[in-house]
């Protein structure tokens, strides 16, 4: 096919989780940079009405007490619009700001042939898009495209997981459609294997999107919104706290002398605006962590670290960047793998920044083979 001109990504929805939107904000950005127009499916939220919750409540409750699902949650949170936009309201404003976005499904399961036809090519991904519970994989195949005469291709694209979560019936439905790529990406190693074994097609391992984009491009977002330092020099960004990790927390704030501050919110509150997270890991001494983008920004902004396995997140993608370049001693299981000499290992940044340009320059000829071929 002739070189892509008009790019649709297909990613999680665009909602407040930062690691989600500043993918989305850096894919964009560096195919912007090539010259390429694109937008990114922004997935709005739909409210359900009270049947519909009543519904959606069954099925995760019989997903995680029955079916063993534990990476569902059985006790979501449903917001009504208003509560919602006010939670949104600061990540709502950098998505307008710096993401295009358009809204591809409107709220259907397929989207409409005016609005396939609008584009010539699909990138597919990053984040967990190939994650069963995360939400309809079929449409991060690419079930809505019935012809071939347009591009398709995975960018970064994330099972979540290191094991295969489909059944036979399925497995053999996403052969099917897989089939239709031009190329195939992932951002775990893992999921290379997971490719060839029950997809049998050959990825190729790419890094996240985040780290195609350089610290003074994340510099450049925050530096004329707030000269507000952070309120600590501990940065913590824990996803799911546990009496474990707050000890953890103690033990580092004590050992290293640092004041700990997260960028965080509490259900129901607003989400901190986007360039204060990215701040705080500018304004932090040492990081401590349960995120994968947490532990990507802490290696953008090269800050010393530790990140604590959150394996209900799925452990593959820690691993996967950190053998990359040589950081698997960053990692730890939870306290009890805990040892203060962590605390006083340097990272050689330097090494560190060779290794991660030769991953750069590969990630990128990735994208553009796949976009000019």
């Amino acid at each position: 096919m002739a070189r892509s001109k008009k790019i649709c990504i297909l990613t999680q929805p665009l909602w407040h989780n930062y690691g989600c939107l500043l993918q989305a904000y850096a894919l964009q950005k560096c195919l912007k940079a090539m010259n390429y127009e694109v937008v990114t499916d922004e997935y709005p939220r739909r409210f359900l009405s009270f049947f519909d919750k009543l519904k959606d409540k069954s099925k995760r409750v019989i997903a995680y007490h029955i079916l063993g699902r534990k990476t569902v949650n059985p006790n979501p949170f449903y917001p009504n619009e208003k509560s919602w936009k006010e939670i949104c309201k600061n990540t709502s404003r950098f998505i307008k700001e710096r993401i295009d976005t358009v809204d591809f499904f409107n709220g259907q399961t397929l989207p409409s042939k005016e609005m396939i036809n609008n584009f010539d090519t699909f990138i597919i991904g990053s984040d967990q898009v190939w994650r069963d519970s995360y939400g309809k994989v079929e449409s991060y195949f690419g079930d809505f495209l019935q012809t071939e005469d347009k591009k398709i291709f995975s960018y970064a694209a994330s099972f979540g997981l290191s094991t295969w979560q489909f059944d036979i019936e399925r497995t053999e439905k996403l052969k099917k459609l897989v089939k239709k790529f031009r190329s195939i990406s992932v951002r775990e190693k893992d999921a290379v294997e997971l490719c060839r074994d029950n997809l049998n097609i050959e990825a190729k391992w790419v890094l996240d999107p985040t780290m195609l984009l350089s610290k003074e491009d994340y510099i450049g977002l925050f530096k004329d919104y707030s000269q507000e330092k952070s309120e600590g020099d501990l940065m913590t960004y824990i996803l799911d706290s546990s009496e474990d990790k707050i000890s953890l927390i103690k033990l580092v704030e004590t050992e290293k002398k640092l004041s700990s501050f997260t960028v965080m919110a509490k259900e129901n509150e607003t989400f901190p605006a986007v360039e204060k997270w990215l701040k705080g890991f500018y304004d932090a001494k040492f990081i401590l962590t349960d995120s994968f983008h947490g532990m990507v920004f802490s290696i953008i902004f090269e800050k010393p670290f530790l990140v604590v396995l959150n394996k209900q997140r799925g452990a593959t993608r820690f691993l996967s960047l950190l053998s990359a370049l040589g950081l698997e001693d960053r990692l730890i299981e939870g306290i009890e793998d805990f040892n203060t000499n962590l605390l006083k290992r340097d990272i050689d940044y330097e090494t560190i920044r060779k290794k991660l340009f030769a991953l750069i320059d590969k990630s990128k000829a990735f994208l553009i083979d796949s976009l000019e071929k």
